[in-house]
């Protein structure tokens, strides 16, 4: 646990100070050497060219005994499709991630990326194979990095008691990949981390494809992993507290306001009972539950965000839900000494995809 500390550490210091961009050239690898026996592969996807920056990128750790360069092939059309630039460093050895020089490392892949290219700090994510997927989820969960989200591939179990965030209330979402005949499949490691990951509350998909084992994958299963990146990564600005509520990956941020004979205030999150898209306030009491509010995509069936909404008060009070990207808002307005029915709007936010 010691190299992620220091690993945080270097990358804390990374992070409050960002050069500008030189620029890179869109749709090739570039290589860069970092101090010892160490370098990093850098891509910036075509489809960025025009982009203006900073940009969403993706740190993605090789296996044990593995170098970056043997991952290109299937990195550049995921990290393409998804938008996302891609940094892969070599660790500090070739013994695989974890020892005291890597948080260096990282540091110095993710330094030279935001020179060549420019990243965007607030929109980082974590992936990995092997020994590097373990590494990646051990920085998001047990290191405090500011992932968005976490892609592991193949990656052996490790026990984690409880996790360690670097902004409270933001707990990001793994995604996992392995082959049927993998021994990490096969031998209770996948298992093992879906347990974990369900009681630690952090949400979780995972992909298993038959034909497969340790070392081999199919190219849409890392075009899924780096989907799911993406889908997080690109997500709003919604930082949640204990009066903001966050949906949607964090597209949408959801408020109440409530008022009383007896006073007023701001609906409390109830943080026990929420997920991506469904959760709950609280008004006197931590015990004594209000109002749940619904945020889903309905962009396939009729071009549209959703918003419902129930309540079990005759308080008035007033529900706002905000599109951070686009900054559009919905609202519902209660009244004082009416039992708040529900609400099904279909047709909430006019914002696809």
């Amino acid at each position: 646990m010691r190299a992620v500390a220091v690993a945080v550490a270097c990358l804390a210091l990374l992070l409050a100070a960002a050069p500008a961009a030189r620029g890179a050239e869109p749709g090739a690898w570039e290589r860069h050497e970092l101090d010892g026996d160490s370098h990093v592969w850098l891509y910036l996807p075509a489809s960025l060219a025009d982009a203006p920056g900073p940009h969403p990128a993706a740190l993605y750790l090789h296996g044990a005994g593995s170098r970056p360069f043997g991952y290109r092939p299937w990195i550049a059309p995921a990290a393409e499709a998804a938008g996302l630039v891609a940094v892969l460093p070599k660790s500090s050895t070739d013994l695989g991630w974890g020892l005291a020089g890597d948080g260096a490392v990282l540091a110095a892949a993710l330094d030279v990326a935001d020179v060549e290219i420019g990243l965007d700090e607030d929109r980082l994510s974590l992936a990995g194979h092997s020994a590097g997927g373990t590494y990646a989820f051990l920085l998001a969960y047990a290191g405090a990095f500011p992932a968005r989200a976490v892609f592991s591939m193949s990656a052996p179990f490790y026990p984690l008691s409880t996790l360690s965030l670097a902004e409270a209330g933001r707990v990001p979402p793994i995604h996992m990949y392995y082959g049927a005949d993998d021994p990490n499949e096969t031998g209770g490691s996948h298992a093992a981390l879906r347990a974990q990951w369900t009681r630690l509350g952090v949400a979780q998909s995972s992909d298993v494809r038959a034909g497969y084992g340790h070392n081999s994958w199919p190219q849409e299963a890392v075009d899924a992993g780096f989907a799911h990146l993406a889908a997080h990564s690109l997500a709003g600005d919604c930082v949640p507290s204990a009066t903001v509520l966050c949906l949607g990956s964090g597209r949408f941020r959801a408020e109440v306001d409530w008022q009383a004979p007896r006073g007023f205030g701001e609906g409390q999150v109830v943080d026990a009972a929420k997920s991506d898209a469904t959760g709950l306030f609280w008004f006197f009491a931590p015990a004594n539950w209000e109002l749940m509010v619904k945020v889903l995509d309905g962009c396939a069936v009729n071009g549209h965000h959703w918003v419902f909404t129930t309540a079990a008060t005759n308080v008035a009070y007033t529900l706002t839900v905000t599109d951070t990207e686009g900054g559009a808002s919905w609202s519902f307005e209660n009244p004082t000494g009416r039992v708040s029915p529900a609400v099904t709007d279909t047709t909430a936010f006019d914002a696809c995809p």
